[in-house]
């Protein structure tokens, strides 16, 4: 956290919509004639941190035992001159640094005038990591290739940073998602989690350290595994199309998973956490220098969450280890590596809950599960990441990257629900169960290079970027649905006798038991940017990517063939993006970009449909203030898909065949302001208006969409997601307040003529959190604050209904050494 004055970013903190009009000053110069150099300390007791960059920079500090007494630093990552880092270092501590001699310099408390002096002299910022900073923002992101700022980027970009996902506890990718403006997490009857953006729902988004993979595919399960946050530093949102990125996927958008690496100094965290339905977590993560030059960096971390749930039943285990180390040849190469292990035993609420035969509300308990105790989910992956990035000069560098996963999953429930609906007002009810065993088996693995570099012509600097990727994703799925000869009572939930493996598989309805559903999905590409400063205000962004992609599925199950192939070759996906510097520290800008995705379904005829396309326009305007301290953007968007298939439930047509939906518009208006506006003041706050209506679709005999439609309800028109973090000052400086407020408008699914809908709600919370001394603080964090009752996705008449979390709390024990 910066010191600035005090004055000038309260209008900007007023409210979203004006803030683009208030331009802060950037006064941030060059205060002391030394030469920067790069650091990375971690956050911690004033004391520890004050002296390793002492010995890092070759400083002294007078003072530093008496005046660091009970205070504590966010760290130091990027690169900084001397009277930088150390304002910098000092930052939210009370105190200043006062040069007394060649190299030598005294602690002292700081006054008013003093705090406001040091707001002028800072010339570092944030860089790409954000363990450490203390900040709700970063310096660069690198989802795109390289670095660049936010400001930078034509395109909307969130990122959710460590201290986010600490002070929220967000543990996993589904609650960092559900904290993400502009996304909305919709829970699946098979236990897993859909994530949708802009209108549309994302399918294999996820980078990892800017490899892109197709994990899981369509396969709910799979595609969103609770992967613990526990060893990434960040993870980086871009909405909208990202096909020169990405390769094949939707026009919803991509999310890349960065990972911690190894420390450069010595340090280590313990977190105990505790709370509602015995809910526990450990975690033990640590790092630093593995040799006396500190060429060699470790990091090791190990947690445990066990936990129960508001519903009955509802348990889960969570076990993850990371390792990494990170060793520099020399000054130009550095080389990377980790592994990860993660393992999730859970007994989710398969299926939800039922609403009444013409979609209201059963008003069932929070508590009710319509499955049972022996319900599992099992599931281990383990990831590698490697990589190693090499400087050619001052100007060109690069980089190559690759990540591999391996997926096992094991599943087997009865969901007292399937068959059968509830009529309005009955008090009891019989609905045919159903019984499900699943056997996952997936690898996926993936490769990145590019070369990055600045060039000069015209008088100015330009920058180009040209790199290719590959992934290569198998998998192996074996189940089998049937019905259970018990019927359900939702009124009275039945207590389900387990069947044998056998029994499912005998009897199954569908599934290829015990044939293997045999998928592999195969994609590489070239892709190419170039970033041209026509002027000294104006930049050009234009940039293409040409992709391979090829399918193979070999299937018993039930609808698919016994053997399926679909290729697509030369896929053109473009981009193109221009800025505009109106000030220093605001940017106009606007954007295209194009997306694709094969698909395999067929029509009546057996033909493949076309593959879905995506393209998608902004416009809008970014800001950035205390050299990336505070990020903001407002953008105006539109995107389009076309093409996408839906399922032909009409016998009279086919027994299983899919028609083209035609063109879908969605479109509205994205604001967004994270970082630090005030003095010990951190800040993530996102509004989004989205609206989705059916335009041109294709018309089939029975089957009909009507123009002018919504086209996604599950899509609230309004979100907002807020969250802030305060420091007081002053004898109460060891205390920290934060809340928020999570908030939407209704949302509803029609399923034939019949509509479930959930009315618009708001959700808040908050923290206090207490530094017991210069190691040790604790936390209290409570959600739902009001006890709302309401669904977190909506299902329809048959089931797919699931509550959202009562009021809940979390006390948190934290140790930095």
């Amino acid at each position: 956290m910066f010191y600035r004055p005090r004055c000038a970013p309260l209008g900007l903190c007023a409210s979203l919509l004006t803030f683009a009009a208030c331009s802060l000053p950037s006064a941030m110069t060059l205060a002391a004639e030394t030469a920067t150099r790069e650091y990375d300390i971690p956050s911690g007791p004033l004391s520890n941190v004050l002296s390793r960059f002492a010995a890092e920079s070759g400083i002294y500090l007078v003072g530093m035992s008496e005046m660091a007494q009970g205070r504590s630093s966010q760290g130091l990552h990027g690169r900084f001159d001397l009277n930088a880092g150390l304002t910098m270092l000092l930052a939210s501590t009370g105190l200043t640094a006062q040069v007394i001699g060649n190299n030598e310099y005294r602690l002292q408390v700081a006054d008013v005038s003093a705090l406001e002096l040091a707001a002028t002299n800072i010339n570092g910022r944030l860089g790409s990591v954000t363990e450490g900073t203390g900040s709700y923002t970063t310096g660069a992101i690198t989802l795109g290739k390289g670095e660049h700022s936010i400001k930078e980027t034509p395109q909307s970009v969130t990122v959710i940073t460590r201290k986010r996902m600490d002070d929220q506890n967000l543990n996993t990718i589904d609650q960092v998602m559900e904290q993400t403006p502009g996304v909305t997490v919709s829970g699946s009857p098979m236990g897993g989690k859909y994530f949708y953006s802009r209108g549309f729902k994302m399918d294999a988004p996820f980078q990892f350290d800017g490899v892109p993979l197709d994990i899981g595919g369509n396969y709910v399960q799979a595609n969103s595994f609770s992967s613990d946050m526990a060893f990434y530093d960040h993870v980086e949102f871009l909405r909208g199309a990202a096909g020169m990125m990405q390769g094949a996927g939707t026009p919803a958008g991509a999310v890349n998973l960065v990972r911690k690496r190894g420390q450069a100094t010595p340090s280590t965290t313990l977190t105990l956490s505790g709370g509602t339905w015995d809910n526990y977590r450990t975690q033990v993560d640590v790092g630093g220098p593995l040799n006396a030059d500190g060429t060699l960096r470790g990091r090791a971390i190990v947690g445990e969450q066990s936990r129960h749930y508001f519903y009955d039943y509802g348990k889960r285990e969570d076990q993850v280890a990371y390792g990494a180390l990170d060793y520099d040849f020399n000054d130009d190469t550095t080389a990377g590596v980790g592994i990860a292990y993660e393992k999730l035993q859970a007994t989710p609420c398969f299926g939800g809950l039922p609403s009444y035969s013409d979609g209201s509300d059963i008003k069932l308990k929070r508590s009710t599960c319509l499955g049972a105790s022996w319900n599992h989910w099992d599931s281990e992956r383990t990831t590698v990441f490697a990589d190693v990035k090499h400087r050619l000069n001052d100007d060109w560098s690069t980089r190559l990257a690759g990540v591999y996963s391996h997926n096992l999953q094991d599943m087997k429930y009865v969901q007292g629900i399937g068959v059968g609906t509830v009529a309005p007002g009955a008090t009891s009810s019989s609905i045919q169960s159903i019984a499900g065993l699943f056997d996952y088996d997936s690898v996926d693995y993936g490769f990145d290079g590019y070369l990055d570099g600045k060039f000069r012509a015209w008088g100015l600097e330009h920058e180009l970027t040209l790199g290719a990727n590959t992934s290569y994703s198998h998998s192996h799925d074996t189940w089998a649905l049937a019905f259970m000869q018990q019927r359900s009572d939702v009124f009275n939930p039945t207590h389900f006798v387990e069947p044998s493996d056998s029994y499912i598989i005998n009897n199954s309805y569908r599934g290829g038991w015990p044939y293997p559903s045999k998928t592999t999905v195969k994609q590489q590409g070239l892709y190419a940017n170039l970033r041209v400063k026509l002027a000294q205000p104006l930049t050009v962004v234009l940039g293409a990517r040409v992709s391979d992609w090829h399918y193979t599925n070999d299937s018993h199950a039930y609808g698919v063939a016994p053997a399926d192939e679909r290729r697509e070759t030369g896929q053109v996906t473009p981009f193109a993006g221009i800025l505009f510097d109106l000030t220093p520290n605001l940017t106009l800008y606007a954007s295209y970009a194009d997306v694709f995705q094969p698909q395999s379904y067929t029509d009546a005829s057996g033909k493949v449909l076309d593959p879905k396309t995506g393209k998608n326009y902004e416009l809008g305007i970014k800001g950035e203030w205390f050299d990336g301290g505070l990020n903001g953007s407002m953008s105006l968007f539109r995107t389009y898909q076309e093409h996408a298939a839906v399922a032909v439930n009409d016998a009279s047509i086919c027994a299983s065949c899919s028609i083209d939906t035609g063109k879908v518009r969605a479109q509205g208006v994205e604001m967004e302001l994270n970082g630090s506006p005030l003095e010990r003041l951190q800040v993530s706050a996102g509004y989004t208006y989205t609206t989705t209506e059916t335009l041109s679709p294709v018309r089939s005999v029975n089957v009909a969409v009507s123009d002018g439609t919504t086209y996604n309800t599950l899509i609230p028109r309004h979100s907002l997601r807020l969250w802030s973090d305060y420091q007081l000052a002053g004898d109460l400086s060891r205390w920290t307040l934060g809340g928020g407020v999570t908030a939407q408008s209704d949302i509803s699914r029609l399923s034939s003529t019949i509509k479930t809908e959930q009315a618009g709600y708001a959700l808040w919370s908050a923290r206090l959190q207490y530094r017991i001394d210069d190691h040790w603080s604790v936390a209290l964090n409570g959600n739902n604050l009001f006890d709302k009752t309401y669904y977190a996705t909506i299902g329809d008449r048959t089931g797919g209904n699931y509550y959202g979390d009562p009021r809940n709390y979390m006390v948190t024990l934290k140790g930095n050494f």
